[in-house]
């Protein structure tokens, strides 16, 4: 194992390595400081992005559904109806979108770089990230790899690496990069999303349109 293999690794989940990347880890002083400041920022993102709900939420959210007034079947099914049929028009004039595939070429080109030239990454930074991009990453998304601040489509993105139950996914957090309808697109063998949030956008790459899916609704429902 040399050193980019094992700082991916690390990266990905500094808690569950094999023992040929704790021996390289031995060998290599500098690749066992790595290894030690991945395993103090995993404490470190545990706990700065442990985000109460606010007191009440709850109780309103409840309120607020019993308030609402209920539709007729009738009305549903013809909303339902509609929906499917935006949908269906959707699908078949859908291009794949550039800023869409951009993010994918991050990832084929790009991301594994990233990795291996990542410094120590301030947690407190990726959750003030997350409330400037209008968004909260939950405990249900996963194992998350902060990575620090890159470049992507002239603006700044903040990099996060996710180990999910349903594959490995990428988010680039774009809280200066505001967007008026999702984006979507696939190539090289992966999806991509964009989706607008209150105070920017986020992408999701992943290796299926489903994957992405749920991580946008975990997003949302935190």
């Amino acid at each position: 194992m040399n050193c980019f293999e094992f700082r991916r690794a690390a990266m990905l989940d500094p808690r569950r390595l094999d023992t040929e990347a704790l021996g390289h880890a031995e060998r290599c002083q500098a690749c066992g400081t790595m290894l030690a400041e991945a395993l103090e920022l995993e404490a470190q993102i545990e706990n700065a992005l442990h985000i109460p709900v606010p007191h009440g939420l709850r109780e309103r959210a409840v309120r607020n559904a019993l308030e609402t007034p209920r539709i007729s079947r009738r009305q549903a099914l013809a909303a339902g109806l509609a929906l499917a049929a935006t949908a269906a028009a959707s699908l078949l004039w859908r291009r794949d979108d550039p800023l869409a595939l951009a993010g994918i070429d991050f990832v084929v080109f790009e991301e594994a770089q990233a990795i291996l030239d990542a410094k120590p990454a301030d947690p407190v930074a990726l959750q003030r990230a997350a409330v400037q991009t209008g968004i909260v990453l939950p405990a249900q998304l996963g194992e998350l790899r902060y990575v620090g601040t890159c470049p992507f489509a002239g603006t700044t993105a903040h990099h996060v690496v996710l180990k999910t139950a349903f594959g490995k996914a990428t988010l680039l957090l774009l809280p200066d990069r505001p967007l008026g309808a999702r984006l979507i697109a696939s190539a090289r063998g992966l999806h991509a999303a964009i989706s607008p949030t209150t105070g920017g956008s986020v992408v999701i790459v992943a290796d299926s349109s489903r994957g992405i899916a749920r991580i946008e609704t975990i997003l949302k429902s935190g």
